[in-house]
């Protein structure tokens, strides 16, 4: 965790983006247009918004100099000479501020919009919270903002620099605990009203290394059917539980099959709100060759395209789950299908 002197700092930083309406600039993508802002935010915006370097003078003529100390020390900016860079992301993320990565095969944790997809069925969350899969702390934050407390895991040592420091900079350390490991483990025999994951849900084909954050397994659902399996035991009593990810189909709706074996397998009510549906053709294609850690272009694509033809499948549907204990298993799900939207419930025996 941080100082209380480094804290103060973010959070001083925090105001400063905020009088300076640095909001508009950063809400989900870098790269907006900083002539819309107040002249005086210039400098911050070619900074955060253009992801630009900056004169350090001009940077120090709108930022005290203990905040901008702050930030080189903890690694949230890069000074080279007289110039400043960005070493991350800085976003802000439906009224959090958040630092995080750029996506890139060299990432180690993940923030993109079905961050926000997730964190909008999140808002107002209570109780005792468990966040998994959490990266620099987006979902954890965001519940921290109304719930009694929340429990943050993280399998990748390294975002915990980003999550604490995004915890000072929203105010929110005292809400939130990280804990270092894989999926439910560090958290064996607790149980929580609440639990959220946004895991890593990108089909992965034979022989194509992913990176960390968006590896899935070879269908996507590695992470979810983990997950599923270990709900009875890691929910209170009325708890439920929040995720959003990805499954391959076709044309005519997502494969349910395995969110049915779910269900029966841990007797519990799942539903499934498909929110796209994206061919597996190309952007889509090229998202997931330009993101592969090693080997040709053409190759990696010809792994995928026989991956996806031995599965029978030709689109990928981004989905929202929702799963609760019940005596009786049960599957529903709402996609887009050929015909327009579909709506199915699912038999379990």
């Amino acid at each position: 965790m941080l100082t209380s002197e480094q804290a103060r700092a973010l959070v001083k930083w925090k105001n400063l983006l905020a009088e300076a309406e640095l909001d508009r600039v950063l809400i989900r993508d870098a790269g907006n247009q900083p002539s819309q802002i107040a002249e005086k935010s210039q400098v911050l915006a070619r900074l955060l918004g253009e992801g630009k370097e900056v004169e350090r003078r001009d940077l120090q003529a709108c930022v005290p100099d203990e905040t901008l100390s702050t930030l080189e020390e903890l690694g949230l900016v890069n000074r080279t000479g007289e110039k400043i860079a960005p070493a991350y992301r800085l976003v802000f993320h439906l009224g959090l501020w958040l630092f995080c990565e750029k996506v890139s095969r060299s990432a180690k944790f993940y923030y993109g919009n079905d961050s926000i997809e997730l964190s909008r069925i999140l808002e107002g969350a209570g109780g005792n919270v468990l966040d998994l899969c959490s990266g620099v702390g987006t979902q954890a934050l965001m519940c921290a903002r109304s719930a009694a407390h929340v429990t943050a895991v993280e399998i990748e040592p390294l975002a915990a620099k980003l999550f604490w420091a995004n915890a000072a900079m929203n105010e929110l350390s005292e809400k939130v605990e990280l804990l270092n490991g894989d999926l439910l483990e560090p958290v064996a025999g607790r149980n929580f009203d609440l639990i959220s994951c946004n895991p890593p849900f990108m089909p992965a084909a034979p022989g194509v290394r992913l990176p960390r954050f968006a590896d899935g397994g070879g269908d996507g659902l590695g992470i979810v059917r983990r997950l599923m399996a270990g709900l009875p035991k890691a929910l209170a009593p009325g708890g439920k539980c929040e995720v959003i990810g990805a499954v391959l189909g076709n044309h005519e709706g997502p494969d349910l099959g395995e969110f049915k074996k779910m269900a029966a397998d841990s007797s519990l009510a799942i539903i499934i709100d498909c929110i796209t549906r994206e061919e597996l053709e190309g952007e889509t294609m090229r998202k997931l060759v330009a993101i592969a850690m090693e080997g040709a272009e053409e190759d990696i694509e010809r792994a995928f395209r026989m991956h996806f033809a031995n599965l029978g499948a030709t689109h990928l549907y981004c989905f929202l789950l929702h799963a609760s204990p019940a005596p009786s298993p049960m599957l529903c799900a709402s996609y887009f299908d050929g015909q327009g939207a579909a709506f199915r419930m699912v038999p379990i025996p």
